[in-house]
């Protein structure tokens, strides 16, 4: 399975990590666009206000066969 994991950190501390399966290029750019814009998120079914972020980060993620 070949997925994004995503992580993003609040103006609260909090932190918040998923995973996203089939995630494109297209999907990062509309992401990264609306946070340089400061519009709503959305990431599949997450929403989030990009003005509560401190950050967030895309990395490669793929599961082992061990970690199923």
């Amino acid at each position: 399975m070949k997925c994004k994991k995503f992580t993003i950190g609040f103006s609260d501390s909090q932190k918040d990590e998923f995973l996203v399966e089939g995630f494109t290029q297209d999907e990062l750019r509309k992401i990264i666009s609306q946070f340089n814009n400061g519009n709503v998120m959305k990431i599949r079914n997450f929403y989030v206000n990009p003005k509560s972020i401190n950050y967030f980060v895309v990395d490669d993620f793929e599961e082992s066969e061990e970690d199923l």
